[in-house]
């Protein structure tokens, strides 16, 4: 076997391999949790609270994802919208740093299980006007008390 013939797809594979290494060197804005409460109660918000970072991106403008994940086994008994919700994420007048607040109301969207209590986990992200993505948040198991 000539060896040229085994270096073609060494070499191919390296690059393959070096073309898919996630990019170090560039920055994006940041979110944090500063706070989610865990235990929602009938007619009660599911409230989160967010730290954001502007140093890679303004998310000012941008939009904000949030993702429900259902931990119960049992299909949910009334269906109550989407699991994927977007809203839009005010200016921030040019700040760098801050916090904003996320509400989720038990009435209008976190109650779809009639009278079984309820556990779920969201994952949260923003994405900036310029399409850049912060990195995905997921939240401590949220239990949704129904009566």
């Amino acid at each position: 076997m000539k060896p040229g013939y085994f270096l073609l797809p060494v070499l191919s594979f390296l690059l393959v391999l070096g073309s898919c290494k996630k990019s170090s060197t560039g920055t994006h804005p940041r979110i944090t949790f500063a706070s989610i409460n865990t235990k929602i109660q009938p007619n009660d918000s599911m409230i989160g609270v967010f730290n954001f970072d502007n140093s890679g991106g303004t998310l000012g403008k941008g939009t904000f994802y949030s993702i429900r994940i259902r931990l119960n086994q049992a299909p949910p008994f009334i269906l109550a919208g989407p699991d994927t919700l977007t809203a839009s994420i005010p200016d921030f007048s040019g700040a760098s740093k801050g916090q904003f607040r996320y509400v989720l109301d038990w009435n209008d969207y976190l109650s779809s299980s009639g009278h079984i209590n309820d556990t779920l986990q969201f994952k949260f992200f923003a994405m900036t006007p310029d399409s850049v993505y912060t990195d995905t948040l997921t939240s401590p198991e949220i239990i949704v008390i129904n009566p």
